[in-house]
Formats: structure tokens, C-alpha cells, sequence
């Protein structure tokens, strides 16, 4: 009887002990599987975050790059126009308009030098205080303008020179000389530097950097001490679109733009050390759960309690990630809101700028502004107190975003300044607009229960050309406002032509 039960009970004592195995193999394979998975996926959304940030970095500095070279571009076309220099290279002896020319031109623009050579290379006039003029080959013998993108070893920078030749003067070329004072906007986590025509570093916002070259991470051969000192930047191994640069090899991902010329090349290091831990993390992560499974198959009860602790975990991480995500909805939401009027703030405000320029230089649609600045509204706080101005300016933006249209924009940029920005729109329909909203605004009181309160704004309107930058638009419209308030408020002025509306308050 005994030999009996051994016989029937053994072999199924060993199934089920195969079948629990089984089970926690299967179990421990797909938490090992499902981890990787999803630690994969958040690599690749940091990953192509990264990527978007640095392409934005290198093209806002490539912007800014190509804006400075046009400036000095402009500079010296207008140099070359002077009647002065015509008259000198006429009659040498009429030098003096010309050295005030080159001296006040210098002065004003602040250039690094300013130089007339002939085509041998002979000084034939010079700014003051113009140090000595450059190797001039490369300029000289092209009757074209030359534009070069140079460091300069001894003041550890990069140097924008520019060759103009003069029109009908034989062989006389203009040369002007300006530094490079900065590359784009610093964004978070991005770090940029230029390298000129030879692959030198001639621009970067970390010093260490300059006159170095991005190399393979190879050492230089010992007879190649003319050459700058490779910065070694060699390919990940745990992410192939992540690479190690310099000698701590920091993890960076690397995006570049070249200038219209080909002059120099814009590089965005955007640090990746997050992702590089993170794809680390990975590898240990699976170590961690293969050795929990195997030590899991000691036992039956130890293996449950370890599957409810991991259902728990992710739990724990799903209530993580959705009170993440609620919270960056928010912290967005009070990034670009204001937190009175709950209208767009100033960064906002800027951020629509640079799209509605954006789309006037690409696609041509014309837009206008209107800087808004609430009349005597220091008077409404003295008299009413500052909870009825807040009062004032809650009516204000509620009045305001129900006068405008859906596809207009009113923030507000400080105080009691707002900011109507309208899209799609000419000079004349804007100053229709903003008449409405004068007009729409000046009949509707704010109505308290023991007092009514009338007020006003005073307007000043701008239309936005190609060459604008968001601070040209301001400033034009912050000046018509300007000129509003001296004509007595209540009023839009424009930036072409005083144009005055005047409504009773009431």
C-alpha cells in the first residue's frame, strides 16, 4: 500500500514542481521582456526630445550666425558707396572724408578693423585704431565679395571678415572686420560650438573647446603637431545615436547645420547622460529580474509574494506616470498662463510672435500687433483699491476675448499692458479691429454691486515686415502706444500715421 502511494503521488509531486518552474520561468521572462520594452521606448522619446531641442539650438544659431554676416555684409556695400572713398580713390589726396568716414563707421558698429588695399595688397586707407590687416590672398583676386569665417588663435575666437570690391575702381577691394559676439539662445541640457571651413572649433559656448577639431577619438600621430588636438567624440555601444565626447567621453547627441555658404558648421550637444543611465539601468534591470527568478524557483510562496510586490510596483508606476503627466500638463499650463486674467503671458506671447513671423517669411501672411495699455489704471487701484483693478483687468480680458476673433491672440505682458496679436491681418484691417475692441471695451462698464467702473485703453499698432524680429515688433508698437498717451489715450496710434479714436467713457 505504502509502495503504492509512492508510486502514485511521486510522479505527480514532480509535475506539479515542473509546472510551478515553468510558470515562474515564463513569468520571470516576460517582467524581463515587458521591462526592456518599455525602458526602450522612454529611451527613444527622451531620445527623439533631445534630437528636436538640438536641431531647434543649431538653427536658431545658424540664424543668428547668417544674421551677423548679412549685417557686416550690409556694412560694407554701404562703406563702398561712399563718396568719399569714390572721391579718394579718384584723388589720394582727399583722404581726410574718407578716414572720418572709416573712423565713424568703425566706432559706431563697433568693427574689429577696417581696410582699403588695392590688388596687390598694398594699405591704401584704414579705420583707427584697425590693427594689422589679415593674410590677404584670400580675399584678393576675386571680383566678387568674400566672406570668411576666421579663429583667430591669439584672442581665442572666431572673426567675421567680409571683401567687398569697389564698383568701377579697378582692382580696390574694402575689407571689414567684426567679431562674433554669441551663437543662438542657450536652451536646456544643449550645449553649442562652430567649426570654420578647416573643421576647427572657433566658436563655443564651453572655452575648453576652442582650437580644437571634432576627431574619431584616435589619437594624433607625434609628427602632426601643426594640427589642432582631436576633441575625441567615438560612438556608444549601448546607443548607437549616442555618442562619448571628449576624455570623460560624456554621453551627448550630436545635431549639426551647415550655413547657406558652407562657411561653417553649427553643432548642438544636447546632454544625453539621463539616457545613457537609463539604457545602463536597463541591462541591470534584467540582471535584477533573471536573478529574481531563479532564486523565485526555491520556492512557491516566496514566488507569489514576489509577483504581487511586482504587480503593486507597476501599479505604483502607472499612478507615477499619470500623476506625471498631470503635473507637466499643469506645470505647461502655468507656464504660458496668466494666473489673473488666465490670458496667455508674455513668454507665450513671444513664443506666437516667432510663429507668426515664421509663417510671414515663409508663406508671406501679414499680421499685426496692438500694444494695449489700460488708461489711469493707477488711478482705479488708488481710488477702488487693487482688488478692483484686478477685478478690472479679469473684465478687461473677458471683454477683450469676447470682441476679437478665434484666430486672434490677447495676452497679457505686465501690470495693465496686454498684447493683441492679429494673425492674417493687414494695416488697415487691424486698425479696424483694434477700433472694435476700443469701441466694444469703452461701452461696457465693469458693473459691482455699490459702484460702476468705466474705463479705456490707449493703443499702439504695428504691422509686421520680413526683417522683424520679435523685439522690432515691441518696440515699434510700445512707441505708438507711446505716442497714444501723449495725445490724450483712449486712442490707437499706428506706426505710419497718427490715427486717433477717441471714445466717451461714459
Amino acid at each position: 500500500m505504502m509502495l503504492h502511494n509512492k508510486t502514485r503521488w511521486l510522479p505527480r509531486d514532480y509535475y506539479g514542481f515542473g509546472a510551478i518552474l515553468l510558470l515562474l520561468v515564463a513569468v520571470a521572462l516576460s517582467s524581463w521582456f515587458i521591462s526592456r520594452h518599455w525602458i526602450g521606448l522612454r529611451i527613444l522619446a527622451q531620445q527623439e526630445e533631445l534630437r528636436q531641442q538640438g536641431s531647434l539650438a543649431a538653427a536658431t544659431a545658424i540664424q543668428d550666425l547668417q544674421r551677423g554676416s548679412q549685417q557686416i555684409k550690409d556694412i560694407a556695400h554701404t562703406l563702398a558707396s561712399l563718396s568719399s572713398l569714390r572721391a579718394f580713390l579718384n584723388s589720394p589726396r582727399q583722404a581726410a572724408p574718407l578716414q572720418a568716414d572709416l573712423d565713424r563707421f568703425r566706432e559706431n558698429f563697433g568693427l574689429g578693423g577696417i581696410w582699403l588695399v588695392d590688388a596687390r595688397g598694398r594699405l591704401l586707407a584704414q579705420g583707427a585704431d584697425s590693427p594689422s590687416p589679415p593674410e590677404l590672398n584670400r580675399f584678393l583676386g576675386n571680383r566678387q565679395p568674400v566672406s570668411r569665417f576666421i579663429l583667430e588663435p591669439e584672442q581665442q575666437q572666431a572673426t567675421l571678415y567680409y571683401a567687398a570690391p569697389i564698383p568701377g575702381a579697378g582692382n580696390a577691394t574694402l575689407l571689414v572686420k567684426a567679431a562674433v559676439n554669441g551663437i543662438g539662445r542657450r536652451a536646456y541640457r544643449i550645449e553649442l560650438l562652430v567649426t570654420d571651413p578647416d573643421g576647427i572649433i572657433s566658436l563655443a559656448d564651453n572655452p575648453d573647446w576652442l582650437l580644437h577639431s571634432l576627431g574619431s577619438g584616435q589619437a594624433p600621430a607625434p609628427d602632426s603637431t601643426a594640427q589642432p588636438a582631436p576633441l575625441p567624440i567615438v560612438m556608444s555601444p549601448l546607443l548607437p545615436e549616442i555618442q562619448l565626447l571628449g576624455p570623460q567621453q560624456s554621453p551627448v547627441l550630436l545635431t549639426s547645420r551647415t550655413t547657406d555658404n558652407g562657411d561653417y558648421r553649427v553643432y548642438a550637444l544636447a546632454d544625453a547622460a539621463a539616457i545613457y543611465h537609463l539604457a545602463r539601468e536597463r541591462d541591470n534591470l534584467a540582471l535584477i529580474i533573471t536573478l529574481a527568478a531563479t532564486g523565485s524557483l526555491w520556492g512557491g510562496l516566496l514566488t507569489i509574494l514576489t509577483l504581487k510586490r511586482n504587480r503593486r510596483h507597476r501599479l505604483a508606476i502607472g499612478r507615477a506616470n499619470t500623476e506625471l503627466v498631470r503635473l507637466n500638463q499643469q506645470l505647461k499650463q502655468l507656464a504660458t498662463t496668466d494666473a489673473l486674467t488666465q490670458c496667455p503671458n508674455r513668454r507665450a506671447a513671444e513664443a506666437r510672435l516667432q510663429y507668426e513671423l515664421a509663417k510671414l517669411q515663409r508663406y508671406g501672411h501679414p499680421f499685426c500687433i496692438v500694444m494695449v495699455d489700460i488708461d489711469h489704471f493707477k488711478q482705479i487701484n488708488d481710488q477702488h483699491g487693487h482688488d478692483i483693478g484686478d477685478k478690472v483687468l479679469r473684465h478687461f480680458a473677458k471683454v477683450g476675448r469676447q470682441a476679437i476673433r478665434d484666430t486672434d491672440v490677447l495676452a497679457r505682458i505686465g501690470g495693465e499692458e496686454f498684447l493683441l496679436i492679429l494673425p492674417d491681418t493687414d494695416h488697415q484691417q487691424g486698425l479696424h479691429l483694434a477700433r472694435r475692441l476700443l469701441d466694444t471695451v469703452s461701452a461696457t462698464p465693469l458693473y459691482l454691486a455699490d459702484r460702476t467702473i468705466s474705463f479705456s485703453f490707449s493703443g499702439g499698432l504695428t504691422e509686421a515686415h520680413n526683417h522683424d524680429g520679435t523685439n522690432d515688433l515691441l518696440v515699434r508698437a510700445d512707441r505708438a502706444l507711446y505716442r497714444a498717451k501723449e495725445k490724450g489715450r483712449c486712442r490707437i496710434c499706428s506706426e505710419h500715421l497718427l490715427v486717433d479714436q477717441s471714445v466717451a467713457t461714459g
